[in-house]
This record gives C-alpha cells, structure tokens and sequence, in this order.
C-alpha cells in the first residue's frame, strides 16, 4: 500500500510540473507569436508604401513621356 502511495504522490509531483512547463511554454510561444504577427504587419504597412509610392513614379514617368 505504502508503494502504490509513494508511486501516486510521484506522478502526482510529476503531473505538476510539467504543467508549470507547459505553462511557460505556451507564454513564451505567445509572445513570439505576437512578434511574428508585429513583423507581418510592418511588412505589409511597408509593401502598401512601395506600391504607392511606385504608382507615384509611374504617373510622373508617364507625365515626363507625354512632355
């Protein structure tokens, strides 16, 4: 009786401390996540200016061919 007592309380520690782990780990892969999702977003915004910026040009090469 004394074994199967010792061997629950082990699993028992066990169980606990791979849920603090997990724990952790799930916040650490929330945070990268969130970086990840920032650099998309920064990528994006960036792309969104070139085109903008590359139809700017065109429109002006096209003012200076007509010229």
């Amino acid at each position: 009786m004394k074994v199967v007592l010792k061997l629950f309380i082990v699993l028992f520690v066990l169980g606990l401390t791979s849920c603090r782990d997990t724990k952790k780990e799930e916040a650490e892969l929330e945070a990268v996540t969130e970086q990840i999702e920032s650099v998309e977003e920064e990528a994006t915004n960036i792309a969104e200016e070139i085109d903008a910026e590359a139809e700017e040009l065109e429109e002006t090469l096209s003012e200076l061919d007509s010229l």
